[in-house]
């Protein structure tokens, strides 16, 4: 029972030594590819709710933000996608009070080398 018990606790303490660190937005890659129409920002009060709109999991502390001249705004997060590098910009655009417009023709991805 002893050798179970000490196999088992190796096996968890495996398991917590080979999780991933949390994903976080890099600020200069962010900046560079937001590009210069983008000024840093908050996180809006519905952050959450827009990183569910673009099917991202990742919280919005996670992100680095950005608004627009014309009310946009874009979460910038590090690509989660397997085999993907670099980070990813999605924008949201206002449409009325409270609600946000997102297509998957507006993200920007980063290029990485090769």
């Amino acid at each position: 029972m002893r050798k179970f018990a000490t196999m088992t606790a190796a096996c968890l303490l495996t398991a917590c030594a080979s999780i991933p660190a949390p994903m976080i937005a890099d600020p200069a890659r962010c900046d560079a590819l937001a590009g210069e129409d983008w000024r840093r920002t908050a996180a809006l009060d519905v952050a959450a709710e827009l990183l569910t709109l673009a099917h991202v999991e990742t919280p919005p502390d996670r992100a680095v933000w950005y608004v627009a001249a014309d009310g946009a705004h874009a979460a910038c997060l590090p690509s989660t996608t397997r085999n993907t590098c670099g980070q990813v910009l999605h924008t949201f655009q206002p449409q009325v009070h409270r609600m946000w417009g997102w297509s998957d023709s507006t993200v920007r991805r980063e290029v990485c080398a090769d």
